[in-house]
């Protein structure tokens, strides 16, 4: 796949996404990499709902334990996003290099280029940023003071881990696994989703482009003094053009909205909801402690999270925004009547405002974070002035 390689690259490592030419005995061993993976962080969810539903020692102990559960569930909704609609991903990547979206000029070549540049980059610092992030949360829950026998993430298991040091290491083992595969999955599909978005862009900046070459040509037709039915014709097809390609693009958003609405919704929902616990959580623990720098450290990835997502949706509606400015800042007084027309009618189309919401609730925009942001702090300060 010609673009967003590096997710393509972190999915697959994951288990999340078989390569096409991995069939038959190397797609069966494949898909039961995805199966393992799921079941193990099935499992994961299920030990620690069981502790926190059964052994819960008060509402401290409850969020502190909370947020990496909602964290894994929210991680395995993420897993059968991709997996259930693996097809139309594929469909959605096949258009994106394809007609009417692939570049037709050195121009778009380089807007292409461009858009393609800033996407790796956003998605290598993501990766590097979140890598050293569970490194850090990993290393913390190893060396944070605890009793004997008392496991990195509390959970129920139906068996004695706390007397055998061997089975203790295993089982810690496979909760620290769980996290950083979850740090992953999030890696993964947290780059996906923003980078299908910035191809939005990318495409929105083309569809400019060619609005301008196609006021050059019109503008070139009507002083090469053409009959003027011929002239019409030709309006007619060059705006035509530019009207469903943008409406190619606006599929290609209805498309996403189908494929990633429902999971953002939760992550951002569960997001907030851990955000919220965690603060909760880290307003009661002593300053610079092990767990202490673990727990800010989540959050710092939580906020970088929806920050991330809000950023990419920000700048689709912005873009969008900037559909009719362009158009008018163009040579549009010099076509013929019935050109203005068809350039008044694309304006007024390209007047209301594209955004991306999922569940009528969500808003991907910099508004949406800013809200959330102000909720965190004030929660902290209320259980800071409170203990």
């Amino acid at each position: 796949m010609a673009i967003l390689k590096e997710s393509f690259c972190v999915l697959t490592g994951i288990g999340l996404w078989r390569p096409a030419e991995w069939q038959g005995i190397k797609g069966t061993f494949y898909n039961c990499y995805t199966l393992l993976v799921l079941l193990n962080s099935i499992t994961f969810i299920i030990s620690e709902s069981m502790e926190l539903i059964f052994f819960n020692n008060g509402i401290f102990d409850f969020f502190n334990n909370s947020s990496m559960l909602i964290t894994v569930i929210g991680m395995c909704g993420k897993i059968i996003t991709v997996v259930s609609n693996r097809g139309t991903i594929i469909e959605m990547i096949e258009r994106f290099n394809g007609n009417p979206f692939s570049p037709r000029d050195n121009q778009e070549k380089i807007i292409h280029r461009n858009f393609n540049q800033m996407i790796r980059f956003n998605t290598l610092a993501y990766i590097v940023f979140f890598e050293a992030s569970v490194t850090v949360y990993t290393m913390g829950k190893i060396f944070e003071e605890r009793p004997p026998g008392v496991l990195p993430c509390r959970a129920w298991l139906p068996y004695d881990y706390s007397n055998n040091i061997i089975i203790y290491w295993l089982t810690a083992s496979q909760q620290l696994l769980t996290v950083v595969m979850t740090a992953n999955v999030d890696i993964a599909y947290d780059t996906l989703f923003p980078g299908m978005m910035m191809q939005v862009c990318a495409q929105v900046h083309i569809l400019k482009h060619r609005f301008r070459l196609t006021l050059d040509a019109l503008e070139n037709v009507s002083d090469d003094k053409m009959d003027p039915v011929m002239v019409k014709t030709v309006e007619k097809k060059f705006f035509s053009e530019c009207v469903e390609y943008h409406l190619e693009i606006l599929r290609m958003i209805d498309t996403m909205s189908h494929v990633f609405g429902p999971m953002i919704f939760i992550q951002y929902s569960f997001s907030s909801i851990a955000l919220c616990s965690s603060v909760y959580a880290l307003s009661q623990m002593v300053p610079f402690t092990p767990e202490f720098f673990g727990l800010s450290v989540y959050i710092l990835c939580m906020f970088f999270q929806i920050l991330y997502i809000c950023m990419s949706g920000d700048r689709v509606t912005l873009e969008f925004a900037e559909l009719s400015t362009a158009m008018y800042t163009t040579n549009w007084f010099a076509l013929s009547n019935n050109a203005q027309k068809y350039i008044i009618i694309m304006m007024i189309s390209s007047i209301n405002p594209i955004v991306f919401a999922s569940g009528h609730v969500v808003t991907l925009s910099l508004e949406s974070f800013k809200r959330l942001l102000k909720l965190s702090y004030t929660i902290y300060n209320v259980f800071q002035q409170s203990s």
